[in-house]
């Protein structure tokens, strides 16, 4: 076929593959930090507050304080929401934010064939890598979950902005190159942070893309060949002081830091089991971890290393430079999220977005040398690939529905990581507030409590509550007080109350000094109640209006 129609072939087949895979995800409901970006979001609800989204945290109204600033992310939501409620007063539908979050990764997915195309690479890897891309199941966490758009978003724009920087055809393409390549930079970091590592993905593809001789001396053409970098570097320095300075809203959710020499060891032991992931993507899950991961994973993942070095090493010697350029951006994007810097978990799917290119690209440039040194091997490599995306849809389509609400996620995670213990709170949450089914939520509270316990006698854990086990406890509070259980009710209470007061904890102390006064209330011990209303004043001083009014009812506070 000519090129124009395999273009137009190889942009329907990644769009179609893709809707395939997502489609049934389209009826999956929000689920997990969808609650703190949309649903109690009240700015993304506002578009008069378009601007005050440029200048928060994205998780503005969660639980703590982060450091996330996507206010791009945080707009698309602002958008979809505007475009999915039929009434002012009705509640969102999910639909127009699913189908956003596809089209979001299906456009990423064909800027990926863009830029291939433009390196010149090999139909065989235009048309393979961005196929499998599409579909490939690690990306449910990226498209799937709603929250998650951030990496699809970045990573359009960053590949956006590396085709528009390889725009040579002239003086005036080259210069709305440069502003649409950099302007594109800019919105990927304005989706996520990852978006950092844009200006070494972009000196590989520089050093790597086909010489487009307009007669210009070899110095000049490399200086106008390097202004999209230098762009870049702008940018990026400009962003950092940023974020370092008036964009700056907390720490964020590092974990300690463990020592340089165990953080390679478990950089290593991560690495080998994203390569498993690419290449076998089963039992996926949002709370992975190290624990129980024999060592032995470390020398493997330093074989996986050293051979992927080896083969930048063979492509330079060979003039692979597309290899170079491909295996270097695996690489490059790889090691933020390696564990060599502190992050708040030791690895996670989601992560490999951008990563994931650079593999998909390597790998397809290196089967076809291979495939096309014997002409019969050809056809077994696109028969292989096309199986891969058969398979990959059907992974993707089951792993879709694990994302179907929050009681089927938890569900799903917790089996295959049963000691997170967030999840096990979440799921409470949810069985309290969202499925109203108070047994499940009570056994899922008192497992949190348990394993903080367990954490605590191991010396893994500070002696004061931190913020899921003390609500773990007012919510055991709670529960038992509306069962007519009052002097469990009041244990609880009481137990939450030994806590020392901070402002993080002073609300949840403030309630629990009301529950605990309606549990006196309930057994008829009047005389203790007034104490614990003027603690809850003093702990939360807008409780003022509201306790007055019980005063007012003769110390009625339920």
């Amino acid at each position: 076929m000519s090129e124009r129609q395999f273009r137009w072939f190889a942009a329907t087949a990644i769009v179609a593959a893709g809707i395939l895979a997502y489609a049934n995800s389209l009826r999956n409901e929000f689920v997990w930090d969808d609650a703190s970006s949309i649903l109690i979001h009240q700015h993304v609800q506002d578009p008069s507050q378009f601007f005050q989204l440029f200048r928060e945290d994205l998780h503005a109204y969660g639980r703590g304080q982060g450091n996330f600033y996507r206010p791009l992310l945080a707009a698309s939501f602002m958008l979809d929401y505007a475009l999915s409620r039929p009434a002012p007063d009705a509640a969102p539908s999910p639909l127009v934010f699913h189908v956003s979050s596809i089209a979001w990764h299906i456009a990423a997915a064909l800027l990926f064939l863009a830029l291939l195309l433009r390196m010149q690479a090999p139909r065989f890897a235009c048309l393979a890598a961005p196929l499998l891309f599409a579909v490939h199941p690690l990306h449910t966490e990226a498209v799937t979950y709603i929250s998650g758009r951030g990496d699809s978003m970045a990573g359009a724009f960053m590949l956006a902005g590396l085709w528009f920087a390889l725009w040579e055809n002239g003086p005036r393409q080259r210069l709305a190159g440069l502003l649409c390549g950099t302007l594109c930079f800019i919105a990927a970091l304005l989706s996520k942070e990852s978006a950092l590592i844009y200006p070494v993905l972009l000196l590989f593809v520089l050093a790597a893309a086909p010489h487009r001789d307009d007669g210009s001396p070899a110095p000049l053409h490399r200086m106008r060949r390097a202004a999209p970098l230098v762009a870049a570097v702008a940018a990026t320095a400009f962003y950092a002081l940023l974020r370092m300075t008036i964009l700056h809203f907390g720490e964020g959710g590092a974990a300690n830091a463990a020592p340089l020499l165990a953080r390679a060891v478990q950089a290593l032991q991560s690495f080998s089991i994203y390569i498993r992931l690419l290449f076998i993507p089963t039992g996926l899950h949002m709370e992975r971890t190290l624990e129980g991961v024999p060592g032995w994973h470390a020398a493997i993942g330093g074989v996986l290393l050293l051979a992927c070095a080896g083969g930048i090493g063979w492509g330079w010697r060979t003039r692979r430079y597309r290899l170079v350029c491909a295996m270097g951006w695996f690489l490059a994007a790889w090691l933020p999220i390696s564990g060599i810097f502190p992050l708040n978990a030791p690895l996670a799917e989601h992560w490999l977005y951008m990563p994931m290119i650079g593999f998909l690209w390597a790998l397809a440039e290196i089967i076809w040398f291979a495939a096309s040194r014997r002409t019969s091997t050809s056809g077994i490599a696109i028969g292989l690939v096309a199986a891969a995306c058969v398979a990959c849809i059907a992974f993707t389509a089951a792993r879709n529905q694990d994302w179907r609400n929050n009681e089927t996620l938890f569900l799903d995670t917790l089996s295959k990581s049963p000691d997170a213990v967030r999840v096990h709170f979440n799921l409470a949450v949810t069985y309290e507030d969202i499925l109203h089914n108070r047994p499940g939520a009570r056994r899922e509270y008192e497992r949190v409590l348990v394993f903080y316990e367990a954490k605590r006698k191991a010396g893994q854990a500070p002696e004061e509550m931190g913020g899921d086990e003390l609500e773990s406890l007012l919510s055991l509070g709670r529960i038992s007080a509306q069962e007519q259980q009052f002097d469990m009710a009041a244990r609880q209470f009481e137990g939450a109350l030994k806590q020392a007061p901070t402002p993080n904890n002073s609300a949840m102390l403030a309630e629990a000094a009301l529950g605990l006064a309606h549990c006196y209330r309930a057994m008829g011990d009047t005389n203790r109640i007034q104490p614990l209303l003027d603690r809850a004043v003093q702990l939360n001083p807008a409780l003022k209006p509201q306790v007055d009014r019980m005063r007012g009812r003769g110390g009625a506070v339920g």
